[in-house]
């Protein structure tokens, strides 16, 4: 794949498949398939639910809105991720006492023990991914990220 243009070339004649944006996503569209076919594998879970279960099993217990702040999904795709937590047992909703706008939420027995069961796996396959790329580049991965992530906050004023 091409790959011979810097920042400093003039990148009008970029084809589409060496736009950052469109290796990013397809990358990622992979990563994705990989999960879930891990997540429906081992827990009956699709990509999006682990998310919300794993990081209400990582807060102990938390908001719905800081559930979706974390998994970067859409409130109203969490909470049809929640709904069915719910209804398969796994999560627990508690409704805040002074302001009933705010759902508190912590795993059930069942949800502790899918959570702990599949995270192992997902770590696994997170070392996985890791070992393919040396620690140098990793780390610059790592940095490059970051820096794409401040990046996407720009919205194409001058």
């Amino acid at each position: 794949m091409k790959t011979d243009f810097s920042p400093d070339t003039d990148n009008e004649d970029i084809p589409l498949p060496d736009f950052l944006t469109y290796r990013i996503s397809k990358v990622q569209a992979k990563l994705n398939a990989q999960a879930s076919a891990i997540l429906s594998k081992y827990a009956g879970l699709t990509l999006s639910q682990w998310r919300v279960l794993a990081l209400v099993g990582d807060a102990g217990e938390t908001r719905m809105s800081d559930v979706a702040r974390g998994a970067a999904l859409d409130k109203g795709l969490v909470s049809r991720n929640l709904k069915v937590l719910v209804e398969k047992g796994l999560i627990l909703t508690r409704q805040d006492h002074e302001d009933h706008r705010i759902q508190h939420l912590c795993l059930t027995a069942e949800g502790v023990e899918v959570f702990h069961t599949t995270l192992p796996k997902m770590r696994l396959r997170q070392n996985h991914l890791k070992s393919a790329v040396p620690p140098t580049e990793l780390e610059a991965l790592y940095s490059a990220l970051e820096k794409l992530e401040q990046a996407a906050d720009w919205r194409g004023g001058e």
